[in-house]
């Protein structure tokens, strides 16, 4: 893959923050003044652009023998993740920071505001958004931020949007890790020895090894004060979602959207983290495009199954594209 950096800014909240964001192209690939889909892809909480790489190289592996064309592909980090949290580090270490789902966002939408807009022809190139947990909420809210809807559509894997009459109701599973990731171990000698304690410890273990090597190349940063690495993303950023509950926000905006696009929602089948009767709640009084459950894999299915995750955003792709003669 051909990979190139960039960096947004986003303020909305009322803080200016930045996010790092790569752009992914696969190799003599079509060039942009084709039609093909453009996908912009947003990360779970405590997780980082990279990990979207495994699925973005296996959807460009599968468009080789398919006449679907893929053109391009975003990442972006969140503001208190990976390379955006170093760049935004004196503003989110601050106490009195509290980072919202409205940052990540605008982040979302500001990759076609800033990034995408000026060159991108809406009328043969098709937006998809992407999300995965935090990620597909941040993505579900992201329409809140552009003056009209430029998304093909979403694909929302493993949404943590839901009404409020059931965002109170956890899994022991939730209730575990809200309790024990503010209190994580945070510092390991080296990156080969945070690699072999997280190898052994759920849910690391039950991860893709090409992820965990990614988490590790990418999620641990030399420790500041003496040698060895920490988390690109501190256990504090990490817990403030557990903490601020805004699974509801995203609401108002996929109320509206869903009529409009076609909006995917694909999960993993084995229910860890958050029931199936949870996940059900979203589809009261709203109508997707399509539900897929990933067999073998739970909430963190990205991590867990990123090939299979490719193949199903593949075959959205693919049905989209039959529909729309892309």
């Amino acid at each position: 893959m051909l990979v190139d950096n960039h960096v947004i800014e986003t303020s909305s909240s009322g803080t200016r923050l930045r996010a790092a964001v790569k752009r992914y192209r696969p190799e003599n690939g079509a060039t942009g003044s084709e039609a093909g889909y453009i996908l912009v892809f947003a990360h779970g909480i405590g997780f980082h652009k990279e990990h979207w790489e495994v699925t973005i190289q296996r959807l460009f592996v599968l468009a080789l023998s398919s006449r679907i064309r893929i053109l391009e592909a975003w990442a972006i980090d969140a503001q208190t993740h990976g390379a955006s949290a170093a760049m935004n580090e004196e503003t989110i270490e601050a106490p009195e920071f509290n980072y919202l789902i409205q940052d990540y966002a605008e982040a979302c939408a500001n990759v076609y505001n800033s990034l995408l807009r000026p060159t991108m022809r809406e009328d043969i190139h098709k937006l998809v958004l992407i999300g995965h947990s935090a990620g597909a909420s941040a993505a579900a809210l992201s329409t809140a931020f552009c003056d009209h809807i430029p998304f093909h559509a979403m694909i929302l894997v493993e949404p943590t949007v839901w009404p409020a009459d059931i965002t109170n109701v956890h899994s022991p599973m939730f209730i575990w890790a809200s309790k024990t990731i503010p209190r994580r171990r945070d510092f390991w000698p080296s990156k080969d020895e945070a690699r072999a304690y997280l190898k052994k410890r759920a849910p690391w273990s039950l991860w893709d090894n090409r992820i965990l090597d990614i988490y590790i190349g990418y999620g641990t940063v030399p420790y500041p004060t003496k040698k060895g690495v920490s988390l690109a993303c501190t256990p504090r950023h990490e817990a403030m979602p557990f903490i601020t509950g805004d699974s509801v926000v995203p609401l108002t905006e996929l109320d509206k959207t869903h009529k409009i696009i076609p909006i995917h929602l694909v999960y993993g089948k084995r229910n860890d983290l958050f029931t199936r009767k949870k996940q059900d709640t979203l589809q009261r009084g709203r109508k997707f495009a399509s539900v897929t459950r990933i067999p073998g894999a739970g909430h963190l299915v990205v991590q867990e199954a990123p090939d299979k995750v490719g193949d199903v955003i593949f075959d959205i792709l693919r049905d989209n594209a039959q529909r729309c003669k892309l």
